[in-house]
């Protein structure tokens, strides 16, 4: 069994993510956090109970060893220009479709890396992959993170890495069997650890986290709502708002 060192993979990612911070001249907080994990681990079939539309890996790329995670942290600019006003900042909105185009290049040229050396490899886009309808995806790049070990979800529904919930997430589905990370030891965010918070369920504007079964719908409109109107200022459909993950103890760190 030919075994690379996550260690390599680790510094390919955050190598492709150095030239993308040079060329766009964005302050994202690298390195960024990453996280390896088998496809064996029980915790996918776990998921599946409570998210049955979610893609096991291996339903993915059947000969898959490994799931790689990677977290692209938002700069400190876009995070702290987003945490006044009821519509997002220009900056949160300008960074959020470039980390999108970033992760899926960096997805890209990890695929073509490890392809060369004679592994399949399979890599999902960052961001609209879901129904329209249902809201529902085939593949969580949060939930991914969480089995991979890259973080714990906080009750704004995002993943907690080590540097905050302020980020955006790139997976890839590979043969490549490496080593492991080892998972978090306790939960990062702070009313899960029984200490007072919740800051995030009131930075919502809409107040959707506090009843997300039908709150996830308002959010959806919300998003599609900011694209259209801010389209012509973007430049690009920019579906986002960040609301709840910024002005947090977790934004930029584990708190």
């Amino acid at each position: 069994m030919v075994i690379l060192s996550s260690a390599s993979l680790e510094s390919s990612i955050n190598e492709f993510l150095d030239r993308e911070v040079v060329r766009l001249g964005i302050e994202f907080r690298l390195p960024a956090p990453i996280a390896f994990g088998s496809v064996y681990d029980p915790l996918w079939f776990k998921i599946k109970e409570v998210h049955p539309q979610i893609k096991h890996p291996l339903e993915l790329l059947p000969s898959a060893k490994t799931v790689i995670v990677f977290a692209l942290p938002l700069s400190l600019e876009a995070i702290r220009s987003n945490v006044y006003g009821d519509d997002p900042s220009r900056k949160w909105l300008e960074e959020y479709v470039i980390a999108n185009k970033v992760i899926e290049s960096v997805c890209f040229r990890l695929c073509i890396e490890i392809r060369s050396l004679g592994f399949k490899c399979f890599y999902i886009r960052p961001t609209h992959e879901f129904n329209e309808i249902s809201l529902m995806s085939s593949w969580s790049h949060r939930h991914a993170g969480y089995v991979c070990g890259l973080g714990t979800f906080g009750i704004n529904n995002m993943l907690i890495t080590s540097k905050g919930c302020a980020v955006r997430l790139g997976s890839v589905i590979t043969e490549v069997t490496t080593e492991y990370s080892s998972k978090p030891t306790y939960e990062y965010c702070l009313v899960k650890r029984g200490l007072k918070c919740g800051l995030c369920l009131s930075m919502c504007p809409i107040n959707a986290l506090s009843r997300w079964s039908s709150g996830k719908y308002l959010c959806y409109e919300r998003l599609v709502s900011i694209g259209s109107r801010y389209r012509s200022v973007i430049g690009e459909f920019a579906d986002a708002c960040g609301k709840c993950c910024v002005g947090l103890p977790c934004s930029e760190k584990i708190p």
